[in-house]
């Protein structure tokens, strides 16, 4: 499962945040007028595993832009995303992906 943030959490209110979940299926969705789809280029991601707390993914949003900094990765324009292996809960981890050149 790979959710999306439409919007950096550390600039806009979480009330106001949107967020976009993308699963992988075989199902036409084509039809269903509930389900909006999208095309997803792929490419090269820096992953960061983060313990799925609210404070450790905080903790990731405000730490960020030093990460980018002291790992010299060169962003492209595409979303950052986040990545769960397991279902919600049995884990406790999420990765977040970087679109990096």
């Amino acid at each position: 499962m790979y959710g999306v943030p439409q919007d950096h959490p550390g600039k806009i209110p979480s009330e106001k945040c949107r967020y976009d979940l993308m699963l992988m299926t075989n199902r036409d969705f084509t039809k269903d007028q509930m389900v909006q789809t999208g095309h997803f280029e792929g490419g090269k991601y820096a992953v960061f595993t983060v313990t799925h707390t609210t404070e450790k993914v905080n903790l990731f949003w405000r730490q960020l832009p030093q990460m980018i900094q002291n790992n010299r990765l060169n962003m492209r324009q595409a979303p950052i995303m986040e990545r769960y292996r397991e279902e919600e809960g049995e884990d406790k981890v999420c990765e977040f992906l970087l679109p990096i050149f």
